[in-house]
């Protein structure tokens, strides 16, 4: 092979080292743009989801709402513990927050002509996670942790198995989790020999696809995960969403809520070009062991850095004297 052969091939895997780390500082960058103004936000969006529960005089009543359409049945009374964090079993385990850890009571019987479609369930405990994040491989058993890590912490020590609250974990997705158009998907335990086997351990999975549209979804349950996922008056079809969208504008509208909303994206911003700092760096690294390994000159190595990262020379040559190896 002659050298210009040589040269080729190892410009062509500086080139390709280059632009792929070059494509991940973009990615990350590009999520350190400006916020979206407070009042775009959505309910499926974690920050004003969260507000929503803590503000003052506005988290029960949002939480009934919710609950009452997605259970399609009176609520009494909630009791809230917004983004609680639940430790693992010991200091090696690992933890979890949930986004709406929600006492309810629901002994009311269903009203007539209110039978639930997809959900015959009065649970004691709910957690609320909407969830923009595509991670539809790992549902399962993060729902399977989540569960376990509830029951570990609602049943004290010596007490009756028969004691344990029912349990309902709800996702609200706005990607198809199991790709077959449902906006209801309930999981539960049985029995797979014979289904006709009672089995109720009292837990619930339900995942809500906001767009979903098999399975006959009652219109009261479509039209408020169309809300939630897009949180805009003419989204307003029922007393119950004009409701909720009272409350969300009393939250939208609050001063602390907009002075909170800029301090939260400023932290994510500073753990974002944190980020974007190791992964400059230990791309440097790589392309510039690269390039000693093909054995390209250290001043060669420096032009190329400033050429492709976009550095100046002393930035260069300082990433050199850190990464270069010695001979």
């Amino acid at each position: 092979m002659t050298n210009n052969s040589h040269t080729g091939i190892a410009d062509a895997q500086i080139s390709d080292t280059a632009n792929h780390r070059l494509t991940e500082m973009t990615q990350q960058a590009s999520s350190s743009q400006p916020p979206r103004k407070l009042e775009d936000l959505n309910l499926i969006d974690d920050f004003l989801f969260q507000e929503m529960l803590t503000f003052q005089d506005v988290g029960e009543p949002f939480a009934r709402l919710l609950l009452g359409v997605f259970l399609n049945r009176p609520i009494r009374k909630v009791t809230i513990i917004p983004q609680k964090t639940i430790p693992g079993i010991d200091t090696g385990s690992h933890g979890i927050r949930l986004d709406a850890y929600i006492e309810a009571v629901t002994d009311e019987p269903s009203l007539p002509g209110q039978e639930m479609y997809d959900v015959q369930i009065r649970p004691d405990i709910y957690d609320i996670e909407p969830n923009k994040t595509f991670e539809k491989s790992s549902l399962p058993k993060r729902m399977r942790y989540y569960n376990a890590l509830i029951d570990t912490r609602i049943l004290s020590a010596g007490s009756d198995y028969s004691t344990l609250q029912n349990v309902t974990i709800f996702f609200i997705l706005p990607y198809d989790p199991f790709d077959k158009k449902r906006m209801v998907y309930t999981i539960q335990n049985r029995c797979m020999e014979d289904g006709t086997i009672p089995y109720e351990d009292g837990t619930r999975k339900i995942f809500f696809y906001t767009k979903g549209t098999e399975g006959n979804p009652r219109q009261e349950l479509r039209d408020m995960l169309k809300y939630i996922e897009d949180t805009k008056s003419e989204n307003i079809t029922s007393q119950t969403i004009d409701e909720l969208n009272r409350l969300v504008d009393t939250v939208r509208h609050s001063k602390e809520v907009g002075i909170s909303y800029m301090k939260s994206w400023e932290r994510e911003k500073m753990v974002r070009d944190e980020g974007v700092r190791i992964g400059l760096e230990q791309g440097l690294e790589a392309f510039i062991l690269l390039c000693q390994e093909l054995s390209l000159p250290r001043s060669e190595t420096a032009d190329r850095i400033i050429e492709k990262f976009g550095l100046s020379a002393e930035k260069a040559a300082a990433y050199l004297d850190r990464f270069w190896p010695v001979s």
